[in-house]
């Protein structure tokens, strides 16, 4: 198995991104932290995903504090089927990969997963997780790799943005959102 920590800090709002990657043979697993204020909003987020060792999700906790309390989310995937806090959620079923909102790591579970050439896109739809709110919903994304290191997200709602990886397709710079330390 082998360990690695990344952090960054957040251009689009007060905050910090920690994230220790663990990849072995059998899975994947990702326990990270965001620290962050915006406006009069203060939250602590730590998240938890499991992966297998294709970098699809199985499993993924992921528990904000703020001024209101504490708030758990839960969500299991398998074969396109998932289950938010142990219930059947039909609304994610499809959805290939997990997404935190303003989170510069997990477009790494995309890159990692799909392994495109330079110049290829694919679609993927993803299981959307915003917080603090922990709400959670499909979202359709696309990606693209520009160059060996440089990648393309887009989707409808919140627009196209470039990021740069390094060699373990781990964000470097988000344009507009975080930047690696």
């Amino acid at each position: 198995m082998t360990a690695s920590a990344y952090f960054w800090g957040r251009l689009d709002l007060e905050g910090s991104v920690f994230v220790r990657l663990d990849v072995g043979a059998a899975g994947v697993t990702a326990d990270g932290y965001e620290i962050c204020a915006d406006g009069g909003e203060r939250w602590a987020t730590h998240f938890w995903v499991s992966l297998d060792a294709g970098w699809r999700h199985r499993r993924s906790t992921v528990r904000v504090i703020d001024e209101s309390g504490v708030r758990v989310l839960e969500l299991e995937s398998s074969d396109g089927v998932w289950k938010r806090d142990g219930r059947h959620d039909p609304t994610l079923d499809g959805c290939t990969d997990l997404d935190l909102a303003g989170n510069p790591f997990t477009n790494a579970f995309v890159t990692r997963r799909v392994g495109l050439d330079v110049g290829a896109e694919v679609e993927v739809l993803a299981a959307y997780v915003e917080t603090p709110a922990l709400s959670v919903r499909p979202l359709v994304q696309r990606y693209e790799h520009t160059a060996p290191d440089r990648w393309v997200y887009a989707d409808d709602v919140y627009g196209r943005f470039e990021f740069g990886t390094d060699a373990a397709g781990v964000a470097v710079d988000y344009e507009g959102l975080a930047e690696r330390r």
